[in-house]
């Protein structure tokens, strides 16, 4: 039964909510009526409360105040605030400090109910999705790992470091490392032996590896269909010793698992200091484990052997390969030239041997690949040019011979592009109009739903759509609900309130002021001209 507080220092009013609305069949009852602000804090601290029902103007301790004290002793505790004046401001107050809902007196007891049970629907939904955020906590920590090895540094920091203590995570070691670990020969296996097979002898690898990492101060796994990430964290002065370790531990993993059948490739992740640094181990070790078709007679590999050196972040700059993108998109074939002479003379620069400097190829034309998927385009012709190159590697003596490859490759990208983004704007665009036609009464619709449901990120979509349709994202969706709004004023008799809940306003209050904005004059002037 849910627990309910009438605070009015109104003794009639108070009372007046108390017998007329039915308790009893809102399965709730009213343990506390208070007659000031202070005297509703008192209560609360002896008993709390699932619902507030407070008026705004008291002595002494306004219902404003007293809600936003209710709310920092109980974030879950519902309120409704009641005012016998019809002032915006109390509206705009009353949203800040996080009430649920805003009414006028004099009050109609049925629409006081039916807030009443929204109050108690909104706390069920909420109890109910704590109560399985509690049980999904390993789904939690298992997306937050997943999260941190694919996210920068700062990012991670800034948008992960505050569910770390949520979920109970104490991560302060000296040292940690990233381990990418994959069956060589898991196709060959699967199509032998059957998925469930396979799976199965991946969770016999999976205790064979935590089995050998117990010896390490922190290990969290997280496992894909085909393989796995191990994470691990050590205390200690010397990092080359964790190093060592991980590999000597690693080396037996993989002859741990040649029992099995399986074969096992494992690569080694850069050592960080950071631990929001683990991005960068993560990023290593999976290029470390690019090496194997060039070692085959390896298992372990550690991307500083491969290159002769710490193989970061920094070896496989994102930055300029995304500068080569953008370069495409504006079809500069002259600063694209320039930029992959630069590219080539990198290639030169930091790799030793043509295999390695492939692998930097590959993540290149990788990238390409990607661009044109994300803008839904025909790809064919690239991919077989590309494809023809991973055979034939011998075909190119010089990186002067691959950058000109590179050059007439981009020159065709360039030609695609120029035949394919108008169209691929003009759909998008009349998606996106579309979309806001049918959700514009949607209160909480905002560019990045939009965006999302695009597929595009929110600041490529808003300079899109106002450079080619000449209006921006939000006020279109002004236009659309100003629209509708007109509509229903003319051919409707609803209130105020209903038409403004219909087009995508949280309260009238907000609409009215959108409306007179837009059309110079309020709804009901509109209504009375029309």
């Amino acid at each position: 039964m849910r627990k309910v507080m009438i605070v009015d220092d109104n003794h009639l009013s108070a009372e007046g909510v108390e017998k007329n609305i039915d308790w009893e069949a809102l399965d709730a009852k009213v343990v506390h009526i208070c007659y000031s602000g202070e005297t509703a804090i008192q209560a609360i601290q002896k008993e709390n409360v699932d619902l507030i029902i407070t008026d705004i103007e008291m002595p002494d301790m306004d219902g404003l105040t007293m809600g936003k004290a209710a709310l920092a002793m109980n974030p879950m505790v519902k309120i409704i605030l009641i005012s016998a004046y019809d002032k915006f401001e109390y509206a705009k107050r009353a949203l800040h400090i996080g009430a649920l809902d805003y009414i006028e007196k004099p009050l109609d007891y049925q629409y006081l109910a039916r807030k009443v049970q929204n109050a108690f629907t909104v706390l069920d939904r909420e109890e109910k999705n704590i109560s399985l955020l509690k049980k999904s906590r390993p789904v939690l920590v298992e997306k937050f790992f997943r999260e941190l090895t694919h996210m920068p540094p700062k990012e991670a920091k800034l948008q992960l470091q505050s569910h770390m203590e949520y979920l109970q995570l104490k991560l302060s070691y000296s040292f940690y490392n990233v381990i990418a670990i994959e069956p060589e020969n898991a196709r060959e296996y699967k199509e032998q032996y059957g998925v469930e097979k396979y799976q199965i002898e991946l969770l016999n690898i999976r205790d064979i590896i935590l089995e050998h990492t117990g010896i390490f101060s922190y290990v969290y796994l997280l496992e894909n269909f085909d393989g796995f990430l191990c994470i691990l964290a050590q205390n200690g002065s010397h990092a080359n010793h964790f190093l060592q370790v991980c590999h000597k531990v690693m080396n037996a993993i993989a002859e741990a698992s040649r029992p099995i059948g399986l074969s096992l490739n494992i690569g080694i992740g850069t050592i960080v200091t950071d631990f929001w640094n683990l991005c960068r181990s993560c990023e290593s070790a999976k290029h470390a484990l690019e090496y194997r078709f060039f070692f085959p007679h390896k298992n372990v590999f550690d991307g500083r052997e491969a290159l002769g050196r710490d193989l970061s972040v920094a070896e496989f700059p994102n930055q300029k390969e995304e500068e080569l993108i953008r370069l495409l998109c504006k079809k500069e074939e002259a600063a694209i030239d320039l930029w992959l002479e630069d590219f080539s003379r990198g290639l030169t620069r930091n790799f030793q041997t043509k295999n390695f400097a492939f692998i930097q190829v590959y993540s290149l034309l990788g990238r390409i690949l990607k661009f044109f998927y994300e803008l839904s385009l025909d790809t064919s012709d690239l991919e077989k040019k590309i494809i023809y190159v991973y055979n034939h590697i011998e075909q190119f003596h010089t990186t002067e011979e691959l950058c000109a490859w590179l050059k007439n490759l981009c020159r065709l990208a360039c030609s695609k592009l120029d035949t394919s983004m108008n169209d691929y704007h003009r759909k998008l665009c009349e998606s996106v109009i579309s979309y806001i036609g049918e959700n514009y009464m949607n209160n909480s619709l905002c560019l990045n739903d939009i965006a999302r449901e695009a597929n595009v990120s929110p600041a490529y979509l808003s300079a899109l759509f106002k450079k080619t349709q000449e209006i921006s994202i939000s006020d279109l969706i002004t236009s659309r609900r100003i629209d509708a709004a007109c509509r229903y004023l003319t051919a409707t008799d609803m209130s105020l309130k209903e038409i403004s809940m219909k087009c995508g306003y949280a309260n009238q209050y907000y609409f009215s002021t959108s409306f007179k904005k837009r059309m110079g004059m309020t709804p009901t002037a509109y209504r009375e001209q029309h």
